[in-house]
């Protein structure tokens, strides 16, 4: 899949992959299951709007038509992607962050408490046109529950996340090597990335930590077999500021070293904790 458009958050990425999909040309939307944080890549700034090789022309063309629109083509355009539409089957992602507009009124009553818990029903997308759905959305009568995707069509899913009773994303987990087993488990407040956590080799104990505020990362940490740190990198507006790291691999943190503007090296010192 190519990106075509980076968007600013989750609202701005689910609009434009309606429009794409109003036009007729399948889309995902890239870095919404925080693939971003694993490794030494931060999240912020990585969610990107994406379609097959084929429809980047056509794709491109439809995204640099909306920038280009005036203000009230906009708003109209943007209203109109949270009119809920009269099918099920053609509800989409972006449904999960307006279901609590239509509800909101009634949510404290225990009867509609009691009409939100009937039994689930399910409808999706199939981007590929394999006659198997690759993205299942979830509902709990009308409360959106869950997305389930499978992002390498093996027909199995790997990356899940569910929505409160808010109609808000709370947390998620996803497979991310496509072996299998769900490895990383991500946790949200008010809609935005909070933590990540990720067992990377199945032994039940964490490998890697991330962490952020206000879904801007702000921390990185991998840790050893006994769950000890041995690297540490924290950021400041989404940019490494420094590394500490355990060189000899003794299970204490030994090193420093500052980055500058573009993530580059510019000094290494020791720690004085572990002079």
């Amino acid at each position: 899949m190519f990106p075509v458009y980076q968007a600013a958050n989750a609202t701005d990425a689910y609009l434009v992959k309606n429009l794409l999909e109003q036009a007729g040309i399948p889309s995902y939307i890239r870095g919404e299951h925080l693939q971003g944080a694993l490794g030494d890549l931060p999240v912020s700034g990585l969610m990107h709007v994406c379609v097959a090789e084929q429809d980047v022309k056509r794709a491109r063309e439809v995204v640099l038509g909306w920038e280009q629109s005036d203000p009230e083509e906009i708003d109209r355009v943007e209203a109109a992607s949270m009119q809920p539409p009269d099918e099920p089957t053609h509800k989409r992602r972006w449904m999960g962050t307006l279901i609590a507009f239509a509800l909101g009124a009634a949510l404290g009553g225990g009867l509609v408490w009691a009409a939100l818990r009937t039994p689930f029903t399910e409808n999706g997308i199939d981007y590929n046109g394999d006659g198997e759905l690759d993205e299942r959305m979830f509902y709990a009568g009308n409360m959106f529950e869950r997305i389930e995707l499978d992002r390498n069509k093996d027909s199995k899913v790997d990356a899940i996340s569910y929505y409160g009773r808010d109609g808000v994303i709370s947390r998620g987990e996803s497979d991310d090597d496509f072996d299998g087993r769900m490895e990383s488990r991500a946790e949200y407040l008010h809609g935005q990335w909070l933590t990540l956590e990720t067992d990377e080799d199945g032994d039940g104990d964490v490998d890697y930590k991330a962490a952020a505020i206000s879904g801007v990362i702000y921390s990185e940490e991998w840790l050893d077999a006994a769950g000890k740190v041995i690297k540490r990198v924290v950021f400041k507006d989404a940019r490494p500021i420094t590394a500490d790291l355990d060189t000899n691999k003794d299970s204490v943190l030994d090193t420093r070293q500052f980055f500058d503007a573009i993530g580059e090296i510019e000094r290494t010192e020791p720690l004085a904790s572990a002079e």
